[in-house]
């Protein structure tokens, strides 16, 4: 018996010492998939998936084609945005960072240049709108290169069962997922 007990004790350590970590590969969508956004719990945005053609997804928003590549990263930028954020760099796992330079002509002003660095920093269950999720917690922080110093800092949730972002918090701004369909 103490023989039988030893083994279930040394076999559950080794379960526990070598769990996967949890990991997102890059998701892959289906036409029709859509997600409702809430913006502080005032507008909403519905973001409906297209196609996926050569290296982008196309995407609809609101009326309006929205191009990005499988990093998540809207392809065109917008005027007047020093970044095009937020991006992933799949596969996800927990304690990955990794950074992006953003040029001259990119920010305002143009004397100096920025740097976005990411960092994955958990793996935790999160509550929105839309339910209860299972997600990887990205912080981003940019910072002006000429002197280091911090532009400004964000956070957001990627939950790979949805295969979307679905909760983003900047500067007291929320934006949570409300509704969602996914083949």
């Amino acid at each position: 018996m103490k023989k039988i007990l030893l083994l279930l004790t040394v076999l559950m350590m080794f379960t526990i010492c070598f769990a996967a970590e949890p990991v997102a590969e890059r998701p892959v969508y289906s036409a029709g998939d859509y997600w409702v956004f809430t913006a502080n719990d005032k507008q909403e945005v519905k973001l409906r998936f297209l196609k996926e053609e050569k290296d982008y997804y196309y995407f609809d928003r609101d009326g309006v084609q929205v191009v990005k590549d499988f990093d998540l990263t809207e392809v065109i930028k917008q005027k007047n945005h020093d970044y095009r954020g937020p991006f992933i760099k799949f596969p996800l796992t927990v304690g990955k960072g990794w950074t992006y330079d953003i040029q001259g002509d990119q920010i305002v002003p143009r004397q100096a240049g920025r740097q976005a660095k990411y960092k994955v920093a958990a793996y935790e269950q999160i509550t929105v709108p839309a339910g209860t999720f299972w997600s990887f917690k990205i912080t981003l922080s940019i910072y002006e290169t000429k002197y280091w110093g911090k532009v400004f800092s964000t956070e957001y949730w990627y939950a790979p069962d949805v295969k979307q972002i679905i909760r983003f918090s900047k500067e007291g701004k929320v934006s949570q997922l409300k509704e969602y369909k996914i083949k």
